[in-house]
């Protein structure tokens, strides 16, 4: 077993080193799909499990002795967000488990992150104070991540997190970060990221507009790029889901 801790939550190792016998036993499942994610309350603390389903052969090679899992990605990956000054729900851990010298299962653990909404529940939907939260979601894309050279792969609609504050404000917060690169994000491949939340081309426009306003760049060129990316990333995915979808035949 490997399991790597954030010095903060120390108290909790022995926890840890038993959860992957007491998983399916304890805690609430928020999710469960190919993973499953549990909310479970220990030594007073609210935390988030993530269990990862068990890779196939080759990635339990991999993951034993070659590359960093999904697990440890996400836990070295959050800990660099906290350090920019970048939001994501707080890393506890990481716990890794092998058998006969094979990579098995693992987990990520995080504080639970109590939010409102996600961006999915604002794409496509009439939902109130939508284009301020938006614009919102520009700027602290922007500020929080790109100029942190942080570019999350999976940038989709229920990876962010939004809670309320006061005066029309709001907190974004990114899960699901395993797939991340650390690097310098130009203004295009800034844009481009957006084109990944899977919205229409009025909710892109308002994303677009304030992304140059910040960027200082021309307004009407970053909504004519920015709906181009999403086109694209549209195009990509149906040409991936047609083509599964004539495997399965």
């Amino acid at each position: 077993m490997r399991v790597h801790v954030n010095p903060k939550y120390n108290k909790l190792k022995s926890f840890l080193i038993e959860l992957p016998d007491k998983f399916e036993e304890i805690g609430t499942s928020i999710y469960k799909g190919r993973n499953e994610i549990k909310v479970i309350e220990v030594e007073g603390i609210k935390i988030n499990v993530k269990s990862f389903k068990i890779p196939h052969l080759i990635n339990k090679i991999a993951y034993a002795w070659l590359r960093g899992s999904k697990s440890k990605h996400s836990y070295e990956y959050a800990m660099k967000m906290i350090d920019c000054g970048a939001n994501t729900p707080e890393p506890v851990a990481c716990v890794e488990l092998l058998k006969g010298g094979l990579f098995n299962r693992s987990f990520y653990v995080s504080c639970h992150y109590e939010y409102d909404l996600t961006i999915r529940d604002l794409i496509g939907f009439d939902y109130p104070d939508k284009n301020n939260i938006l614009k919102q979601f520009a700027v602290f894309t922007y500020n929080k991540l790109h100029k942190n050279g942080i570019h999350h792969l999976d940038y989709s609609r229920g990876n962010i997190l939004i809670k309320k504050l006061d005066d029309c404000k709001y907190e974004f917060s990114v899960v699901d970060i395993n797939r991340m690169r650390f690097e310098e994000i130009d203004y295009q491949k800034g844009l481009q990221n957006f084109s990944q939340i899977w919205a229409n081309e009025e909710e892109l426009e308002v994303v677009a507009r304030e992304y140059a306003r910040i960027n200082g760049k021309d307004e009407n060129e970053a909504v004519k790029l920015l709906i181009q990316f999403d086109k694209e990333h549209k195009a990509k995915i149906n040409r991936k889901k047609a083509l599964k979808s004539k495997l399965r035949k």
